[in-house]
């Protein structure tokens, strides 16, 4: 979903890293991880995420996610593929068949898991600050259930997010709708419930004074920003800024907005 819908968000992704010294490899053969639904359809799910995580651990390297469905898919099959010798035995004689296999050594962490370890390093590449007061809608399928995605209450649960913008020294507001789903799930079944969850969301943003909501999920980019047309019908003043985790530590690292693939109606004012 992010490499279709918003090639701004991996891009973005791709400098933050890079210029953390990360190496990034591309898998050309890399596919969907199943999605969310799936699991619920069909066991046959897992076969999508442990192809990807086989063609990762023959080329030696770990996955960083930058999508909730993708974090919490490949996390999911990780602890089948280590739990359950049947999904063992019956991964392996699919991927048997493309001359593939795998022992489970892929370690799969989503973005915000990576640059909670890297708060100061972060902090010494800041060449600018935002005069912005920033809202945080937390990707829920990396965070929950915490059983798949390992991820605990503290520094590595929901103020890791946190802890990371303010480590750019930005502003952050609270508001009583920061932990609720944004509702692009709901996209999928009911658009109208989908849309009303994201107006929920950006209402209590702004009423608190929010100037930019951040993102760390392609779901979360896609109904707050893409939908926002229709988000913003009953009340166009409920337009304002929706970009990527990554895209805000990039501003912060001095890069263009243009570089960063931000939208030239989203301004910012430095110190």
């Amino acid at each position: 979903m992010v490499l279709a819908r918003f090639q701004e968000y991996e891009l973005a992704s791709r400098l933050v890293l890079e210029q953390l010294g990360y190496e990034i490899v591309d898998l050309d053969e890399f596919c969907c991880c199943g999605a969310s639904l799936l699991p619920g359809v069909t066991d046959n799910w897992i076969n999508l995420s442990v192809y990807s995580l086989a063609l990762a651990e023959q080329s030696g390297v770990d996955i960083v996610t930058l999508c909730g469905n993708c974090t919490n898919n490949f996390k999911r099959a990780n602890l089948d593929f280590e739990k359950d010798q049947q999904t063992r035995e019956k991964t392996g004689a699919v991927l048997g068949k493309l001359d593939l296999t795998y022992e489970g050594k892929v370690k799969v962490q989503h973005l915000i898991e990576v640059l909670i370890n890297r708060l100061e390093d972060i902090r010494k590449l800041v060449k600018r600050y935002l005069k912005c007061k920033v809202a945080i809608t937390f990707p829920c399928q990396v965070l929950r259930p915490k059983e798949i995605t390992c991820i605990q209450d503290g520094r590595t649960g929901p103020q890791a997010f946190r802890k990371i913008l303010k480590s750019l020294n930005v502003e952050i507001i609270d508001y009583p709708k920061e932990h609720e789903c944004c509702g692009a799930t709901a996209l999928l079944f009911d658009e109208e419930a989908g849309v009303s969850h994201g107006r929920a969301k950006l209402e209590s943003a702004k009423v608190h004074g929010a100037d930019v909501i951040s993102a760390a999920c392609g779901n979360c980019l896609f109904l707050l920003d893409r939908y926002q047309n229709k988000i913003a019908k009953i009340n166009p003043d409920l337009r304002m800024p929706v970009v990527s985790l990554s895209q805000l530590i990039g501003i912060s690292f001095g890069y263009s907005k243009e570089s960063l693939g931000l939208k030239t109606a989203v301004t910012f004012d430095f110190e």
